[in-house]
C-alpha cells in the first residue's frame, strides 16, 4: 500500500506529485462563509502556484510570511506557495472576540520580536489594524494574478515555522526542515496504514500542530482528501462535523480530549461508523471521555479511539495507539492512564531524571525532530529533545504521559497535575468544557502553593453553586480544596494561538486583579 509520494526533495514536490497522478481528483472541501466549496488537486496546485509567483515577484529574498488570516482556499494554496516560492510561512490565530485588543496585540509583539516576519499575509479588511507593522510587506487573496508566472523560488532546507503551544509561557518559533516533514509523514502515515480510500475531517486551524500537520500537510502529501471547517464555526456549530462524516464518509479524525466532551453535550445523533480512527491528541486522553463519546454515538467502535503524544519540536507524532494492536490503560500514582502507544519507526523515546516510579522527563530523538529554534538554539541532551512533559514507558514500550515539568503544583508536598484540576473541574454541568485553568500561587505564611482555579461559566448559572461544586469535584480527583475558585464569564480567558489555555498569562492577568469575578 502506498502511504505517501515517492523520493521528493521538497512538501510541495509532494503535493505535485499527486496532482499529476490524478489532476481531477478531489483534494479537498472547505467550509468557508458557511458553505463547503471543493477544489481538485488541479485547482487547488492552480492556485498554490498563482500564489507562488505572487511571493516570488514581491520578495527579492527569502523571508518569513506570518499568516494572520481566517479559513479559506486562499489561506490553504497561499501557505504551500510560499514553501514553492522559497520562504518560510508561519501562521498564527487571527483575532477574534476572545482575545482583547490589547491582548492580542502583544502577541503580535511577540511573534515580531522572534521571527522578524518580513511579510504578513491577512484579509484585507484587517489591513489598518497591522498598520504599524511598516517593515513588513503586506500581502492578500485581492492581490492574486489571473496566472502563474516564472517558478523562481529560492531553494531552502527550512520548510515552515510552526509556533510551540505556549501553555506555559511565550511561543517559541520551531523550524522545521522539508527532510524532516517528509521522514515524519513517511512514518506516520505507514503506521496509520493511509491509503487512497482514506480522508481526513478536521476543524483544527493551521496554527495547531495538529491541524496543520496531520490534517492539512500529511493527507496533501499522501494523496488523501480533507474536509475543512473553521474551528469557531466549530465550537459554536459541532454538529455540522458530524453531518459532513455521515455524509461524505471520511476515515480519519484528529480531536484533543476536550472535544470529545464537547460533542457528547452539543451532537446530536449521526451515523460515524465510517472513521476507522478517532485520534485524541494535544491533551492528556481519558478513558472517561473515550467511554462517554461511545455511549452516546454507538456507531463509533471502542477499538477505533486511539491516542497521539505529538509535539511541534518532532513535527508532530511521537507515539501512536493503534486499533489493531489493542490500546492499553492501567492505574498509576497520576490516576487512571491511558497508553499514548509504541513510538513511530525511527523514534526514540528516553526518560530522563527518573523517580523511584519510572517516571521521568519525556526526551525525544528522530529524524523528523526540529531543525532549531528561530533564535538559532537546538537545545538536546545527549542528541534528545527534551519535551517538559512527565511520563514513564512500561515493560512492552509503551508510553504513558503523568504531567507537564513546567505546570507541576506542590500544595504541602503533594504534586498536583493541572490537568488533572481543570478536567474535574470542566465535567461540572454549567462549566464549558475546556474554558479552565488551575494554577498554584506561592503562600509565604505557609511556605507551599496555593492551588486556583478559575472556570467560565454557561448561561448565567450561579456562581456559588459552581463553586461548591468544582471544589467537590476537584477533591474527589486529586485529593485537595483548591485555596479558592473563581467563577468567570465566558470568554474571559486567555489562550494561545495554538487553542491551549494559558496558564502563565491567566495567572499572571489574576494577580494583577484584571478578570472580573463573578
Amino acid at each position: 500500500m502506498q502511504t505517501g509520494c515517492p523520493e521528493k526533495n521538497t512538501v510541495p514536490e509532494c503535493i505535485e506529485y499527486f496532482r499529476e497522478q490524478d489532476p481531477g481528483a478531489l483534494c479537498c472541501s472547505v467550509r468557508a462563509g458557511g458553505e463547503w466549496l471543493s477544489y481538485s488537486r488541479e485547482q487547488f496546485w492552480d492556485y498554490v502556484c498563482r500564489y507562488a509567483s505572487l511571493f516570488a515577484r514581491n520578495l527579492s529574498e527569502p523571508t518569513l510570511v506570518l499568516f494572520i488570516k481566517k479559513l479559506d482556499i486562499h489561506l490553504l494554496a497561499a501557505y504551500i506557495g510560499a514553501m514553492k516560492a522559497g520562504h518560510l510561512p508561519a501562521q498564527i490565530s487571527p483575532p477574534t472576540a476572545k482575545v482583547s485588543e490589547s491582548e492580542y496585540r502583544r502577541r503580535i509583539d511577540h511573534i515580531r520580536e522572534i521571527t522578524g516576519f518580513g511579510a504578513l499575509f491577512i484579509d484585507v479588511q484587517e489591513q489598518a489594524r497591522y498598520s504599524e507593522v511598516t517593515q513588513a510587506k503586506v500581502f492578500s487573496p485581492q492581490m492574486l494574478p489571473e496566472l502563474p508566472g516564472a517558478d523562481r523560488g529560492f531553494p531552502s532546507q527550512d520548510a515552515l515555522v510552526q509556533f510551540s503551544s505556549g501553555s506555559t509561557g511565550l511561543q517559541k518559533g520551531v523550524v522545521l526542515s522539508h527532510r524532516g516533514i517528509i521522514a515524519h509523514m513517511q512514518s506516520y502515515a505507514a503506521a496509520l496504514l493511509i491509503g487512497p480510500s482514506d480522508a481526513v475531517v478536521s476543524w483544527l486551524p493551521l496554527y495547531h500542530d495538529m491541524g496543520l500537520i496531520a490534517c492539512y500537510l500529511m493527507p496533501l502529501m499522501c494523496g488523501a482528501p480533507f474536509y475543512q471547517m473553521d474551528p469557531f464555526d466549530w465550537i459554536t456549530q459541532p454538529d455540522i462535523m458530524l453531518a459532513v462524516i455521515e455524509e461524505k464518509k471520511p476515515t480519519l479524525c484528529f480531536l484533543p480530549n476536550f472535544a470529545y466532551h464537547l460533542l457528547v453535550n452539543k451532537g446530536r445523533a449521526h451515523d460515524l461508523s465510517s472513521i476507522r480512527m478517532w485520534i485524541n491528541c494535544s491533551e492528556p486522553a481519558r478513558l472517561s471521555s473515550h467511554e462517554l463519546f461511545t455511549g452516546k454515538y454507538r456507531s463509533v467502535r471502542p477499538e477505533t479511539m486511539t491516542v497521539c503524544y505529538a509535539l511541534a519540536e518532532n513535527t508532530f507524532a511521537v507515539t501512536q495507539t493503534l486499533p489493531w494492536h489493542g490500546n492499553s490503560k492501567r492505574l498509576d500514582a497520576a490516576g487512571a492512564l491511558l497508553s499514548c502507544g509504541k513510538p513511530l519507526p525511527g523514534v526514540e523515546v528516553a526518560v530522563f531524571d527518573s523517580e523511584d516510579t519510572g517516571a521521568g522527563e519525556i526526551g525525544v530523538h528522530s529524524p523528523s525532530l526540529f531543525n532549531n529554534f528561530l533564535d538559532g538554539t537546538r537545545p538536546l541532551r545527549d542528541g534528545f529533545y527534551l519535551t517538559g512533559d512527565l511520563g514513564f514507558v512500561d515493560e512492552h514500550g509503551e508510553l504513558f504521559i503523568t504531567g507537564r515539568k513546567k505546570d507541576l503544583i506542590i500544595v504541602c508536598g503533594k504534586n498536583i497535575f493541572p490537568q488533572d484540576v481543570e478536567f474535574a473541574a470542566s465535567a461540572v454541568g454549567g462549566i464549558y468544557p475546556g474554558r479552565v485553568v488551575a494554577f498554584g500561587i506561592w503562600n509565604e505564611e505557609m511556605g507551599t502553593q496555593d492551588l486556583f482555579v478559575l472556570a467560565e461559566r454557561q448561561d448565567g448559572n450561579a456562581p456559588t453553586p459552581l463553586k461548591i461544586a468544582i471544589q467537590k469535584a476537584i477533591m474527589d480527583e486529586v485529593g485537595i480544596v483548591p485555596k479558592r475558585v473563581e467563577i468567570l464569564e465566558h470568554m474571559s480567558l486567555v489562550k494561545t494561538s495554538s487553542g491551549k489555555i494559558s496558564r502563565s498569562r491567566n495567572k499572571a492577568i489574576y494577580e494583577s486583579k484584571g478578570f472580573t469575578l463573578l
